[in-house]
């Protein structure tokens, strides 16, 4: 049972993290948009936090890559943790 909700669990976070990233992509303004003023080249973080996620949420799908998948993730959010209190 904690097996598959483990494997259950990688799967979902892989699939998000890569669909979040190809959003990077297929949306860039919306999340320009967020990026706070403070940080220049905005459109070019996004696609380089884009390209990061989606790297990343492969890396969760192979066990051995899944420790430095999972460490990269936490230093992409605390990068992108900024914007969260960034309100127009």
């Amino acid at each position: 049972m904690l097996d598959t909700l483990k494997i259950s669990s990688v799967y979902l976070m892989s699939i998000f993290y890569v669909s979040v990233g190809i959003d990077h992509f297929r949306r860039p303004e919306w999340n320009v948009e967020i990026v706070p003023p403070f940080l220049p080249y905005k459109l070019e973080l996004v696609l380089i936090s884009g390209v990061a996620e989606v790297i990343l949420g492969f890396m969760l799908l192979y066990p051995k890559m899944r420790f430095l998948a999972g460490n990269g993730l936490i230093l992409l959010l605390l990068g992108n943790y900024a914007q969260h209190f960034y309100f127009h």
